[in-house]
């Protein structure tokens, strides 16, 4: 493997993240009072930094400075500070135009439930709940929006109106695009309406949860787990972590409100359709539908949130239905392609002819190329700072069993302490500090007949409970040392893209330690040379 390209694997998760909160902070620009600026829209942004950060926060304690804080919470005032009570662009600024759009629901609903959760903030409450009516005033019985009924939309339209008058233009053409992908805008919602009920008790946002959730049962998902063919054809212009978005609300409402129709038909999709939404080495294409962007090589464009929607997908099935094999997916698509994909110092050292602006360091975003030339924005990066905190908060859990080990990432919290190695195999120390019994998840690719479990130096046979190691309380004590050891397996596949192109990967357990072709700028792997793996090529197509 060449040493131009060579990356770190196994990185700690706590690390990882905290990067990625401070390239969130960095788009905060001091000139315009904190507002993330030079990227999409500083409305779309505002709100997932607010999420990413306080959710950031919550799960490792990452610092926000307060002058930062307390300047977005100024702009958050100022940018609902409308009739509709909407995160919407105000009119009349010299260097952004005010757009109407829906893209941005989710985020305004993800905010104020943020500031209520974890700042107990009484205006966001009530925010929060302003900004739920407008939703439910325009909202059409049949689940599209009425779009004139938004204050906001109806200046944009009357504009148009006047500009095209006499030659037959209706106002509400203008907008036509908004009810043509539903995932993008009020699908994607749920699950933030099921966490804004959860943390306020607002009956209102069960009622709309419920609303979409009957709504998307119906049109975004088929009871065999298939994909309507009318959200995957060439005219539909939706997105790839949209649509996985709005699986995880039906999952999360089905869930709230104990009707198994929404988790089943939820797993399912996730089973038979998602392996041809995200590839084994977690290459998801942005678009879902109509291909509007393409990356250098004539590729669909590839965006690290979309992996990270996979990803969160994953971990709630893993969570709530019992699939402990699904945890499997949620570390190999972390290992994979959200560790590799994030720029970082060795990018900037290993690339010297790449111009990379500060601002890049710790993002995440789209790709030039399949597997190479990292992008960044912070819509994305605040994304999967939001997952990746999801998946930290829950590698390791006290329940009614005992300490349990769900994902081998580093990790320490006042019951227990878990450190991972890897080189000639997987290492993980785990350090119990109460006194429990303590399970430990066994990866399903492990080769069981390498699986050992020593306990402060002695070695134990393994007593297997499904998927976890377990080892009983009596045969510890508080500070105990208990270290589970597997190979890593290596092997070989081949993906193939849709432009035609194909890849091999070098895998060491669930990790890539290689890839050939990798002929280009910032690349995500290190190279693949003929005889570095000695195990046969596994073809896998993928398209």
């Amino acid at each position: 493997m060449t040493g131009e390209s060579k990356r770190r694997f196994g990185m700690n998760l706590k690390e990882v993240m905290e990067l990625g909160g401070r390239n969130l902070l960095g788009w905060l620009d001091s000139e315009r009072d904190y507002l993330p600026t030079g990227s999409w829209l500083i409305t779309h942004d505002l709100g997932r930094l607010w999420d990413a950060l306080l959710r950031l926060e919550d799960a490792t304690g990452f610092v926000i400075p307060g002058h930062m804080e307390g300047a977005m919470l100024r702009n958050l005032h100022w940018l609902t500070d409308n009739p509709d009570g909407m995160l919407f662009v105000p009119p009349g600024l010299d260097w952004i135009k005010p757009r109407f759009e829906l893209h941005s629901l989710r985020e305004g609903i993800l905010t104020f439930n943020a500031l209520v959760k974890y700042r107990n903030n009484h205006w966001a409450r009530e925010a929060g709940h302003r900004y739920l009516e407008t939703i439910r005033r325009c909202l059409k019985p049949d689940g599209t929006w009425d779009l004139l009924k938004f204050d906001y939309a109806r200046h944009f339209a009357m504009a148009d109106a006047d500009r095209h008058l006499g030659d037959g233009f209706r106002p509400e053409d203008i907008f036509l695009h908004t009810n043509a992908a539903l995932s993008t805008t009020h699908g994607k919602s749920i699950e933030a309406l099921v966490w804004f009920y959860e943390t306020t008790g607002d009956s209102l946002a069960l009622e709309l949860a419920d609303r979409l959730a009957r709504y998307h049962l119906s049109h975004s998902t088929n009871p065999d787990g298939t994909i309507p063919k009318e959200l995957t054809d060439e005219a539909y212009p939706g997105d790839r972590q949209s649509y996985q978005y709005t699986l995880c609300g039906l999952l999360l409402f089905g869930l709230l409100t104990h009707q198994s129709e929404y988790v089943d038909t939820v797993l399912r999709t996730y089973q038979i359709s998602i392996p041809s939404i995200v590839n084994e080495c977690g290459w998801v294409a942005h678009d879902l539908g109509k291909n509007r962007f393409q990356d250098t090589s004539g590729n669909p464009l590839a965006n690290t949130e979309s992996t990270g929607a996979s990803i969160r997908l994953a971990l709630w099935l893993a969570l709530h239905t019992g699939r402990t094999e699904l945890y499997d997916d949620v570390e190999r698509l972390v290992r994979a392609r959200i560790f590799p994909g994030q720029t970082t110092e060795m990018d900037v050292q290993n690339n010297p002819g790449v111009e990379i602006h500060k601002i890049q360091l710790g993002g995440w975003g789209g790709n030039e190329y399949p597997h190479a030339g990292k992008g960044c924005n912070p819509s994305g990066t605040a994304e999967i700072v939001h997952t990746l905190s999801a998946v930290y908060k829950h590698i390791a859990t006290r329940e009614e069993a005992g300490l349990v080990v769900y994902m081998h990432f580093d990790y320490a919290d006042d019951s227990i302490e878990i450190t991972t190695k890897r080189d000639k195999e997987a290492t993980v120390t785990v350090c119990p500090r109460v006194h429990d019994n303590v399970l430990i998840r066994v990866p399903g690719w492990a080769p069981q007949e390498t699986v050992q479990i020593t306990v402060d130096g002695c070695q134990v046979s393994p007593l297997m409970t499904g998927s976890f190691a377990y080892v009983p309380k009596d045969r510890l004590r508080t500070g105990s040392q208990i270290v589970l050891r597997h190979a890593l397996p290596t092997r070989r596949t081949t993906e193939a893209m849709p432009a035609g192109d194909t890849y091999q990967f070098g895998w060491r357990g669930d990790e890539i330690i290689g890839i050939s072709p990798n002929k280009w700028p910032m690349p995500f792997y290190p190279t693949l040379e003929i005889g570095d793996l000695e195990s046969p090529l596994s073809a896998k197509e993928t398209a």
